[in-house]
């Protein structure tokens, strides 16, 4: 987010772009160098949960083509578990798409990328192919048709020149260049942000997690004053009940904040560190989806405070 502005890679703007057939095409053939049949149909922040007792998964583009199925999510905060998050994805994916009766060789081919704004594991390389081979025998074909994908958006210079770092670049900088593509995406941004109603209201559902890491990293991309990023990093560190009070506090007075001063003040009233308490408890448990909810739903939190135990003010 950038002055007040979503950015490409802020999942709300992403999932709104990836509604376009033609820019979701064309995103999919780059990153995976080969054309695709015709997209029938695009599904978009649309939660999954095998059954009614499992963690849920938030999707951020399910891509339906005649035989395929593609599966593209934005990652902008740096997680150590990312491929076990990965396979719990292509296992909810195989639940959604593989119906009652139907034989394995049914389920079609699929293919999950994750664009990440870090380097996922750590190797130094713009992108990782994820696959399942034989250890005793490489070459035996297992047949399991699926793939997976990370992109690192920062190592977008050790790819060659072309049309994939010129995506990973836009990606990573915001800035369009002369790729046609980048050019379409950063006009799409653009007219986006001006709808002023959508922006504040997609702008009001990221998570505290989410925001924290967009706020942190404008400071790290600009060089600002080191106390921002100390007051940043210690509401991702220390987690949001200290990071609530003292990291947004001096990201506002920096002009972190700015276009989201009016929510943020009333967020801070006397419940703000019992709110605070419930995020941290709820992002340590890895539940995004019910922080997500909790961030705007009142009887939701009010719910999930009870489970917690967290005394509600009068």
């Amino acid at each position: 987010m950038k002055d007040g502005m979503l950015e490409f890679s802020d999942w709300p703007m992403f999932d709104l772009l990836m509604t376009d057939k033609e820019l979701c095409r064309e995103v999919i053939e780059i990153i995976l160098d080969e054309s695709i049949a015709d997209i029938e149909y695009i599904v978009t922040e649309d939660d999954v949960r095998p059954t009614l007792t499992n963690h849920g998964v938030r999707l951020d583009a399910f891509v339906k083509t005649k035989n395929e199925i593609y599966d593209i999510e934005m990652q902008t905060t740096k997680r150590e578990d990312l491929g076990r998050r990965m396979r719990y994805y292509q296992g909810a994916l195989d639940t959604l798409t593989l119906r009652k009766g139907e034989g394995y060789e049914e389920l079609p081919p699929c293919i999950i990328t994750f664009i990440c704004m870090h380097d996922p594991f750590d190797e130094g390389l713009p992108v990782y192919t994820l696959d399942v081979n034989c250890l005793e025998k490489p070459s035996a074909r297992i047949g399991h048709g699926f793939l997976w994908k990370a992109l690192s958006a920062p190592a977008w210079d050790k790819l060659p020149e072309g049309r994939l770092q010129n995506l990973l670049h836009y990606v990573w900088t915001g800035e369009a260049g002369e790729d046609p593509l980048t050019g379409q995406l950063a006009v799409a941004v653009k007219k986006a942000n001006k709808n002023e109603n959508w922006r504040k209201e997609k702008m009001a559902l990221l998570t505290f997690e989410e925001d924290m890491e967009i706020q942190r990293r404008i400071a790290e991309k600009k060089g600002q004053e080191r106390g921002q990023i100390i007051g940043l990093q210690m509401g991702l560190e220390q987690g949001l009940a200290e990071g609530l009070e003292q990291g947004l506090a001096e990201g506002r007075e920096h002009g972190l904040a700015e276009g989201r001063e009016q929510g943020l003040a009333e967020g801070r009233a006397e419940a703000a560190s019992e709110v605070a308490s419930l995020m941290a408890l709820l992002l340590g448990a890895e539940r995004l989806d019910d922080a997500r909810r909790a961030a705007v739903d009142e009887s939701y939190r009010d719910e999930l405070m009870r489970e917690f135990g967290i005394s509600q003010a009068e």
